[in-house]
């Protein structure tokens, strides 16, 4: 990653980070069951009954982890940037200061404090600057 280092930005590094440790991961462990020879056909049963279930009970989870994602790489807005969401989920609009990006929610400084809405719903908004008056303060 160090050699990344200035050519993007901390949020899309962060995300190529996670990418290449979960890639990294499941290539280790299918090389250590290779090794202790566990047979092909018993895994992706066992893989296929496991990935449904845990698809199933961790769907809101794994829904803000692929919107965060998805939020890290196109980029709609930086870090320490003023914006305003407008979404009905969030309960109409926040305006706020981008203080931080994770994979299951943005943070925003607003004027009553931190809100983190969930990267599903914020993928889900309209984005764009505040309002004027809040623009002129």
């Amino acid at each position: 990653m160090k050699l990344l280092t200035g050519r993007i930005s901390d949020s899309r590094s962060a995300a190529l980070r996670v990418i290449c440790l979960l890639c990294g991961y499941a290539l280790v462990i299918l090389g250590a069951l290779s090794l202790i020879r566990v047979p092909w056909e018993k895994l992706l049963l066992g893989g296929a009954l496991t990935g449904v279930i845990l698809g199933i009970a961790a769907q809101p989870v794994l829904g803000n982890i692929c919107a965060g994602l998805v939020l890290l790489v196109s980029h709609p807005f930086a870090i320490g940037e003023r914006i305003s969401i407008q979404s009905g989920p969030l309960g109409g609009r926040i305006e706020g200061e981008v203080t931080d990006m994770t994979l299951l929610f943005v943070q925003l400084h607003t004027e009553d404090g931190q809100v983190l809405p969930p990267n599903n719903a914020v993928l889900g908004a309209a984005i764009g600057p505040p309002a004027r008056e809040a623009v002129a303060q």
